[in-house]
């Protein structure tokens, strides 16, 4: 096999290995989600295990509103913000003043990357 050849086949092997991983759903486990808040908040152990467990409720809740879907997107859409604004709620009454600061910040953010990708649609 020629050295053109060889990269060719490996360019091509990279671009499906890469087009395999861009397919793969994005979203990130409870634990990686509430390990990431507890870097950006400085959450304590007992308030990250807390956290995990929300997160873990507000999963199961999502996949039963997908499982039960009746194509009605508004109706869906309605129901997702309800359960991400539960789900902050019950977030920020585990933090103390200083977290609930950052924690507002970081919605801040997540709403301009909705908007944003709203936007790019």
């Amino acid at each position: 096999m020629t050295m053109q050849r060889a990269v060719a086949v490996f360019t091509v092997l990279l671009l499906f290995t890469i087009s395999a991983v861009v397919a793969q759903p994005m979203r990130r486990t409870p634990e990686e989600r509430a390990n990431q808040l507890k870097e950006r908040l400085t959450l304590t152990d007992e308030q990250t295990k807390k956290v995990i467990a929300i997160f873990t409720d507000a999963d199961k809740q999502r996949q039963a509103l997908f499982d039960n879907a009746d194509g009605d997107r508004d109706a869906m859409r309605t129901k997702m913000m309800a359960l991400m604004q539960e789900t902050d709620k019950k977030i920020e009454a585990l933090l103390t003043k200083e977290q609930k600061k950052k924690y507002d910040e970081l919605k801040k953010e997540r709403r301009q990357r909705m908007e944003q990708w709203r936007g790019e649609r």
